[in-house]
């Protein structure tokens, strides 16, 4: 109810969120010189992000040639990851210019850069004006702002809340949270998965733990939550309240702190 029921807001979106320091909440999943990748908050289909220039401009001669380039450099980069952490089958890719033309915002230019599978939509828009979305907004971005990251990283924390969101695991051994070592052809969440399945924890991608701005260089986090409280050696469930007397890193230490934002843990997926 939260996203078909909440207010609108004035002004620019894509300004006021390029110009916000939380990128997780802004849906950011890239900043580069000129340009901001971003998903839509509305999508058309799983995973709809869009390639947007921090000038606000409607029409694409108002744009200097290195902006667009940067426009034109993004574009596979997009691709390449949408398609490796969603498995999409096609991409419809564009531009709407001017009211006219359907823009949702016509004043700031953005490039849509949409994922399909067949059968992704069938009737449902055509007779039923609805879009189908099979995972929440929070869960999409996580896993493809773990994508886009893997180039800092080599490994991925991985927090992960028991089914009741009271408990998370940790190694005992080190304090820390476990990880997973990231594979060249796979998707950085699906290494995640998979690390965790070694341990007996059979787990799904939740939201983003990691540092809400895409500027910070802390390592990747995705948080994930088990689907029972089985676990094998050596990782261990440890209470959140208690996480904040252990001897923790200090990246482990502000991903500790945000598992206390009611923002991030809103109620038991």
């Amino acid at each position: 109810m939260a996203y078909i029921g909440g207010a609108r807001v004035s002004g620019c979106v894509f300004c006021d969120r390029a110009q916000s320091d939380d990128d997780r909440a802004s849906l950011i999943l890239h900043r580069g010189e000129r340009c901001f990748v971003i998903m839509n908050l509305y999508p058309y289909s799983t995973g709809h992000a869009m390639i947007v220039p921090y000038r606000h401009v409607a029409d694409p001669e108002e744009l200097p040639v290195e902006t667009l380039c940067e426009m034109g450099e993004l574009l596979p980069v997009c691709v390449s990851h949408a398609r490796r952490t969603l498995g999409c089958e096609g991409f419809n890719i564009g531009m709407n210019l001017g009211n006219v033309a359907g823009a949702g915002i016509a004043d700031h230019l953005h490039e849509h850069i949409v994922p399909r599978w067949v059968g992704d939509a069938n009737f449902m828009p055509i007779l039923a004006s609805t879009t189908v979305m099979p995972e929440l907004l929070p869960t999409t971005y996580a896993k493809l702002r773990a994508e886009f990251e893997r180039g800092q990283f080599d490994r991925l924390r991985l927090v992960v809340l028991d089914p009741d969101a009271r408990r998370v695991l940790v190694d005992p051994r080190n304090h820390r949270f476990p990880g997973a070592l990231l594979k060249r052809e796979e998707a950085a969440w699906r290494s995640g998965v998979e690390a965790l399945r070694e341990f007996g924890v059979l787990a799904h991608v939740v939201d983003w733990a990691g540092a809400p701005s895409t500027r910070a260089s802390k390592p990747a986090a995705l948080l994930m939550q088990s689907r029972s409280e089985s676990v094998e050696s050596p990782l261990a469930w440890i209470e959140i309240a208690e996480l904040q007397s252990l001897p923790l890193d200090e990246a482990d230490r502000e991903i500790a702190a945000r598992l206390h934002d009611p923002a991030l843990i809103a109620e038991p997926s």
